[in-house]
């Protein structure tokens, strides 16, 4: 086969028409990556009452021990997320609300989500192993959860570090009725107040499992 020469006008048409075919196919290129890239689902934000960024607030570490007397500290409970929230065993107002809500998400969520209740006593005196166990049964908390106690001076630490006042007023007691979500890492994530949005709660849950 013989060579074949080509004058300057046809190496500029031939030129011409290499870039056009190029030009073409990282067109389609760029236009298949942006089609992939418009129509991947936007991340998952969370709805919660007042959200942290991530890594922003550490939640305060602590040691107290649960209703079966063993030691827990809420660094040893990472990997997991947590509901961090203040109940007491003799309310009869929010907090059977709160743990009856709590025990909801839990079901709601299932085992393949890995959350666990964590609640700090504010009354410390009424909050034995057997009222615990009752007041944990009659309000759906079955699984995953801690009911931590301690002396007043330690109790008092962890509701200060965690902006939860506690006070008698008519002779009966009273205190912030909030819920927090740590993430895996132990970082304050969310915070609710009283008792929230059940569907943004469990979201912001999986959301958090997920890292």
């Amino acid at each position: 086969m013989g060579r074949v020469t080509l004058n300057d006008r046809q190496w500029k048409t031939y030129l011409a028409v290499w870039l056009v075919a190029v030009g073409a196919v990282v067109g389609v290129a760029a236009g298949l990556l942006l089609i992939r890239f418009v129509n991947q689902p936007p991340p998952a934000v969370l709805g919660g009452g007042v959200v942290m960024d991530p890594k922003a607030v550490a939640a305060p570490d602590f040691t107290l021990r649960d209703q079966s007397g063993r030691s827990v500290s809420m660094s040893g409970l990472r990997g997991r997320v947590l509901a961090l929230t203040f109940l007491d065993t003799q309310c009869t107002n929010l907090c059977p609300l709160q743990a009856r809500f709590l025990g909801t998400a839990q079901s709601d969520l299932g085992t393949s989500t890995p959350l666990s209740i964590v609640v700090i006593s504010v009354r410390p005196a009424a909050d034995t192993p057997d009222t615990i166990a009752k007041f944990a049964s009659a309000n759906g908390l079955g699984r995953n959860y801690y009911w931590l106690t301690g002396t007043p001076a330690q109790l008092s630490a962890v509701w200060n570090e965690y902006g939860v006042a506690v006070q008698v007023a008519s002779g009966d007691l009273e205190h912030s009725s909030v819920i927090y979500l740590v993430d895996p890492h132990g970082f304050e994530r969310v915070g609710f107040l009283d008792v929230p949005e059940t569907s943004a709660f469990e979201n912001d849950v999986r959301i958090l499992a997920k890292g």
